[in-house]
């Protein structure tokens, strides 16, 4: 194969891309991944004291093609295996995961690697401990160094994958890379390292090694400055003696890295017994607060480490400075403000030139320049009212009148913010509109208390309420502090007064520097307010026309729903009415046409059977009319809850026979097969013989009615427990084995059910309707026999009288009924 040789790269973050990482596919150990990472220096993973030649070999930087990123890149497909050789050919495989030192430090913390029992890393793959990959960049000629800065800065990473279009894997960016390829030297010699510098974590020298990695993994650090406590003695000379005290501070020994951590779990060092003096790096060389940032950088370079500890004049510890304090230095937008600062140091100068030159033309030029400005003023205050007259009158939105207008007084007063704010009923202040330009935080929503309106007795007396430098004015240490907060320095403050209440105030601040508010921005301010005000009411009368006209349409709604609704009532009514006459109409008068039919036959008739027959059609007809009288008089008597019932005791297993046993002629004459399953043990319960038994008999004679030839019918009786009792319990059907102790710890949840089922199908439009009154499924009697459609209806009237329930299912050419009832403990106790 080929020696690889990178390509030649112009731009900056080309040349900053480690195209070499480190990288392992999904099946890697992780003792492998450590392994890679503590081998990328060939000498030990622990720091030692460099000798005089090498000390004087540290004024070479490394250059970037040098350093290469402390992690390890899951790919999948890796085209080449790395090892660590730097001559490889990059890997170009499926970018899935990343590892890095903080990881390893995390888990280390977690007690994941325990050192102390030495836990198989090599049994562990890389993919149960790798991150995510939060953000990567994909190469192309659109991205530039100052991107990568962004999504550094921006999701807090240390590492940022560079992929292709297909997402393979092409290198990985770092900071360090980008601080040695970027060397704005004048940028950095212009800011000081007490601007930047950070407070480091800081641990005792004979703190362990574990504990040094929980205090990364907790604060999130990428070192820990190893300290000891020094006191010193000082004497401060007074008049007639010589005070003495003493001052101690943290002395910095060395520093921890997450590099350190991960060689010494590569040395399989015992992080319990190991303490922080035997790892750390030594010697420190420090920085003082005063060093430009330029300093920093060549340090940096020439020890080839990444962060600096920075000490006061008697070694104390005062921070840290890191490249990524660096590299903020780098950001566009303080770049940006460097620029501006030169840029206005040139014109200055230019300025003070012109004015040398043209010193006898000074006076005339400022005049002209006060007259233009008065009446470019005037101009603009004449054309901001005109604007806000004219959104006034084309918009009725209180919203947006009010962003309009902030946004013409900040444009026309050049100010940095512009605000209204609204009192609240209880004395307290919303931002409600806010125009705020570049580079100032905002305002709108917050609250404001009751202390900030107490200067408005003064506004409403002045009618403005103007201060030009906050450091000036005599406010009080809260409005100081809220003032400071909002970045103001001067502000004016007009009431916006609605019929001679105080609706809430127009703000306008200066951020950047106290300003002299003049007196044409008093008066526009003054004429501003007013025309808001009545924006405010046109704003406030339109909107109750609103609510007024959505009330009326929202009750006119109710009102059409609710006569909708009784209309389908009506309806309902009359349908059930028509069905209620039909069914009785026609049940009542069968049964009496047949019953005239056997009077007439008895008087006409020569025999003795021919009479007993019709004797027995008589009795029969007569039967049928009394049950459809007793039917429609028990369902209404239920209905009404007028119907008392009386509990007895019904033992199930010698009550049911005699309910079902009647059945099984009927199902054999109809050539149909009855099947009846119970559980070997039916409890005696407590409930109404007759009730219960109207019920069972009414669902099997439904079962009867609409089961075809040959068709099969099941009863099933099982008690339910909601929660398992002792032995095994099986499928619908099964035998379940319990013990007296079991059936002691059962709850009182238990149930009995009686489960009904035939072969016959009921639509599923047909389903909700079964239960109604003088309901019946068309053509779904196979054996013609009518009926009154009251039989379920009743049913269901009387489970529910014996608090339990009815429920259908139907589906896959069977219909199953399901009769519920609950059981009392003291009844489950007779169960077996």
């Amino acid at each position: 194969m080929p020696f690889y040789h990178p390509p030649f790269y112009s731009s900056a973050l080309e040349q900053a891309i480690d195209r070499y990482p480190l990288t392992a596919g999904p099946e890697t150990s992780l003792a492998v991944a450590i392994a890679l990472m503590s081998q990328l220096h060939n000498s030990c993973a622990l720091p030692k004291t460099p000798s005089p030649s090498e000390r004087g070999a540290v004024n070479e930087a490394p250059t970037p093609d040098k350093v290469r990123a402390r992690c390890v890149i899951v790919v999948q497909n890796q085209q080449t295996i790395v090892t660590g050789n730097l001559s490889d050919n990059p890997s170009r495989g499926l970018l899935i995961g990343i590892l890095t030192p903080a990881d390893l430090v995390k888990l280390i913390a977690a007690g994941t690697i325990d050192t102390q029992h030495k836990v198989a890393l090599h049994k562990i793959p890389i993919t149960e401990v790798m991150s995510p990959v939060p953000v990567s960049l994909t190469e192309s000629d659109d991205q530039d160094v100052f991107t990568a800065l962004s999504l550094f800065r921006q999701h807090r990473i240390r590492y940022l994958p560079i992929v292709n279009q297909f997402r393979h894997l092409v290198g990985v960016l770092t900071r360090e890379r980008i601080r040695q390829v970027l060397q704005p030297s004048n940028i950095l010699k212009l800011r000081r390292v007490a601007e930047l510098m950070t407070t480091p974590i800081t641990a005792p020298h004979n703190a362990s090694l574990l504990s040094i990695a929980q205090l990364m993994a907790e604060h999130e650090v990428s070192c820990v400055v190893i300290t000891k406590n020094k006191e010193v003695k000082m004497e401060k000379p007074k008049n007639d003696y010589t005070s003495i005290f003493h001052y101690s501070f943290h002395q910095p020994l060395g520093i921890i890295t997450e590099y350190d951590i991960v060689q010494a779990q590569f040395l399989e060092l015992d992080f319990h017994q190991t303490s922080a003096l035997k790892v750390m790096r030594t010697p420190l060389q420090f920085l003082k607060p005063s060093d430009s940032l330029w300093t920093a950088h060549k340090q940096m370079q020439q020890q080839q480490v990444q962060r600096l500890v920075v000490c006061g004049g008697r070694g104390e510890l005062l921070g840290i400075i890191t490249q990524t304090s660096l590299l903020r230095v780098l950001d566009p937008t303080e770049m940006y403000r460097v620029v501006k600062q030169l840029q206005q140091s040139v014109y200055q100068l230019q300025a003070e030139k012109v004015e040398l030159l043209q010193s006898r033309n000074a006076k005339l030029e400022q005049q002209v320049r006060e007259r233009t400005a008065k009446l470019n003023e005037q101009v603009q205050r004449d054309r901001l009212l005109t604007q806000i007259s004219l959104r006034i009158h084309q918009s009725l939105n209180l919203e947006e009148i009010l962003n309009a207008s902030v946004g013409e007084v900040r444009q026309i007063l050049q100010a940095d913010r512009a605000a209204i704010v609204r009192l609240e009923p209880n004395n307290l202040g919303i931002v409600v509109a806010e125009s705020v330009a570049e580079n100032w935080s905002s305002i709108l929503g917050e609250i404001l208390p009751a202390t900030v309106w107490q200067e408005l007795d003064s506004a409403f007396e002045q009618q403005i309420y103007a201060v030009p430098d906050i450091e000036l004015a005599d406010l009080t240490a809260e409005k100081y502090a809220r003032f400071q907060q909002a970045q103001i320095k001067a502000y004016a403050i007009v009431p916006i007064l609605q019929d001679g209440n105080l609706w809430g105030m127009m703000c306008v601040h200066q951020c950047s520097a106290p300003r002299q508010w003049q007196s044409s921005e008093v008066d526009l301010l003054l004429q501003l307010a007013t025309q808001i005000a009545i924006a405010i009411q046109q704003a406030q009368l339109y909107r109750q026309v609103q609510n007024l006209n959505t009330d009326l349409e929202r009750q006119v709604q109710e009102r059409t729903a609710e006569l909708q609704q009784k209309v389908h009532e009506l309806q309902q009514l009359n349908l059930l009415k028509d069905e209620f006459l039909s069914t009785v109409s026609h049940e009542l008068r069968t049964p009496l046409a047949n019953m005239k039919m056997a009077i007439h036959m008895l008087k006409v008739s020569p025999t003795f059977d021919r009479r007993q027959l019709y004797l027995e059609i008589l009795e029969t007809e007569c039967t049928r009319e009394t049950d459809l009288i007793n039917a429609l008089l028990d369902l209404q008597r239920l209905e009404a809850a007028a119907y008392p019932i009386d509990l007895e005791t019904v033992n199930l297993e010698v009550w049911l026979p005699t309910i079902i046993d009647p059945f099984y002629g009927r199902a054999q004459n109809r050539q149909q097969h009855l099947r009846v399953q119970c559980d070997r043990h039916l409890p005696t319960i407590s409930s109404n013989r007759a009730s219960l038994g109207r019920i069972i008999a009414e669902l099997l004679n439904n079962a009867c009615k609409y089961t075809p030839d040959e068709g099969e019918i099941f009863l099933k009786v099982q008690c339910k427990n909601p929660e398992p009792m002792d032995g095994e319990q099986e499928g619908n059907g099964s035998k379940k084995k319990r013990s007296k102790a079991g059936e002691q710890k059962s709850t009182d949840n238990s149930e009995i059910q009686f489960i009904i089922s035939n072969e016959a199908v009921i639509s599923t439009d047909q389903l909700p309707r079964i239960f109604e009154k003088f309901y019946r499924v068309p053509n779904a009697d196979p054996w013609k026999q009518g009926g009154t459609g009251l039989g379920l209806a009743l049913a269901q009237k009387l489970a529910e009288q014996l608090q339990g329930k009815i429920e259908v299912a139907s589906g896959n050419g069977w219909t199953t009924f399901t009769v519920t009832f609950p059981i009392h403990q003291e009844e489950k106790l007779a169960i077996g």
